[in-house]
């Protein structure tokens, strides 16, 4: 049974062990993408352990390109993140100094509080130039450039695209994954790039599903994409990956095929290659992971959820260009700048494609504010 059906067993721990000594380490785009949102600590603990296996290392030339394409972005919605953060401890200031004669604190407390504050916030703004510093000067990039020298695979030509076009429409409509529930992101278009955003989970797969053939190894892949077209999901609990990833990954390199996200995978990479990632970097990056839904944001941030709302009132389609900044400004509530903001927060999601000088077009779905329940 375990032959015909791979995917629905798990590996023996001592199978597990021989697997992390031997096993190619593949990493999706949005693995590297996500250091950029670690501390500084975590960061420089996850590249460590990229360091330790760089022998075993390989990326696809999609997961590179989407890296690229992406990364910029993923800057600048972390300089978000720290402004909103000094703005709501601005917020907290303003409402205790409005009230000095507050019930609960004396004033010594309370000046205390004040000096905490410009401390933190002192401390914000150093680490937000040291992000956006990053821009230019990037040694995340660098220290990756170097890691993964020699071992990037090579990219499509045009023809080998159009082949996994045709077929990936085939797999889409019958829901073989990966990459099915990006089905909507070339909506009504036939472009090239569109369509390659369409079929990046898929070109990931086929490149990866490739390399493993010719080198003859068990994979180890790495991701923190929470869809369910790459992941088998029961009553909101991940279990593993799809059966069908498994078996077709066996069916074509007679090899095994292990997925994880980025906190299990440091996890694992404490037990059986003697890390030493401390605990403090582990829960740091599963609550980025965490943090990456969309819901999670729309809870955190009202603007965000203030937006959304709005636009989902305008039943726009997919595909369609949002309304200009200064109009969302005006009927949201908020100034242009607060709404640049969430602007560039959904474009992270992937929800939206902002043209800059043009306009925001519509990229998929908007999440239902009804539910608040995660959708990658």
């Amino acid at each position: 049974m375990k032959e015909l059906f791979p995917g629905y067993f798990r590996e023996e721990h001592g199978d597990l062990s021989d697997i992390w000594k031997q096993a190619i380490f593949v990493f999706d785009a949005n693995i590297l993408l996500n250091i950029y949102r670690y501390s500084n600590k975590s960061s420089e603990n996850f590249l460590r352990i990229l360091k330790q296996i760089q022998d075993r290392v390989w990326i696809s030339h999609q997961a590179v390109e989407e890296y690229f394409q992406n990364r910029l972005a993923v800057i600048k919605s972390q300089e978000a993140a720290y402004d909103d953060t000094m703005k709501n401890i601005d917020a907290l200031e303003s409402k205790l100094d409005n009230n000095r004669q507050h019930p609960f604190l004396n004033k010594s407390s309370l000046d205390e509080l004040q000096t905490t504050f410009s401390k933190i916030k002192q401390e914000l703004s150093e680490s937000k130039k040291y992000h956006s510093d990053r821009i230019l000067n990037d040694p995340i990039k660098d220290t990756l450039a170097s890691i993964f020298d020699g071992k990037i695979g090579s990219p499509y030509t045009d023809k080998e695209y159009e082949t996994v076009f045709k077929d990936g429409e085939t797999r889409y409509r019958r829901f073989i994954p990966p990459g099915y529930k990006d089905s909507n992101k070339a909506k009504g278009t036939d472009s090239f790039t569109d369509q390659k955003r369409k079929f990046g989970d898929l070109v990931v797969w086929l490149q990866t599903l490739a390399h493993a053939n010719d080198s003859a190894k068990d994979v180890i892949f790495i991701t923190d994409d929470k869809k369910e077209d790459w992941w088998e999901i029961f009553n909101g609990k991940t279990i593993g990956p799809r059966p069908e990833l498994v078996k077709e990954f066996k069916d074509f390199t007679s090899k095994r095929f292990y997925m994880y996200r980025a906190d299990t995978f440091l996890n694992n990479a404490n037990e059986f290659l003697d890390s030493n990632i401390d605990a403090e970097t582990l829960a740091e990056v599963k609550q980025v992971h965490l943090d990456r839904s969309i819901f999670t944001a729309l809870q955190k941030y009202k603007p965000l959820h203030d937006l959304v709302f709005y636009l989902n009132m305008q039943k726009l389609s997919v595909g369609s260009k949002l309304p200009s900044e200064r109009e969302l400004s005006e009927v949201v509530g908020y100034n242009r700048t607060v709404i640049r903001e969430q602007l560039v927060r959904l474009e992270s999601y992937e929800y939206v494609e902002i043209n800059h000088g043009k306009s925001t077009i519509l990229m998929k779905e908007l999440p239902n504010l009804n539910t608040l329940e995660d959708d990658d």
